[in-house]
């Protein structure tokens, strides 16, 4: 019984060691994306600062939510039975 309290409590503390890490992945991901975003605006011809430049970043993030959408297999057509009672 002492043999499997010592890999459970090993267990027990990489969960969350685990769970931090998928967060800071999601985190610099969304950081390198801004960063992306940001060139790209400025490579086609925006200027920092101005409303358009602006209006180009909402457009990048609608791209990459649409692209995202499109590439989820589990967003879309559905077929659902239900009985209310």
């Amino acid at each position: 019984m002492k043999s499997l309290r010592i890999p459970l409590a090993v267990t027990m503390l990489a969960l969350p060691a685990l769970g931090l890490t998928a967060c800071a992945n999601t985190e610099e991901r969304q950081a390198q994306q801004r960063l992306e975003d940001r060139q790209n605006c400025k490579d086609l011809g925006f200027k920092e600062g101005t409303e358009e430049f602006g209006n180009c970043i909402l457009k990048m993030r609608e791209i990459r939510a649409r692209k995202e959408m499109n590439d989820n297999p589990n967003f879309g057509f559905g077929l659902g039975v239900g009985i209310g009672l």
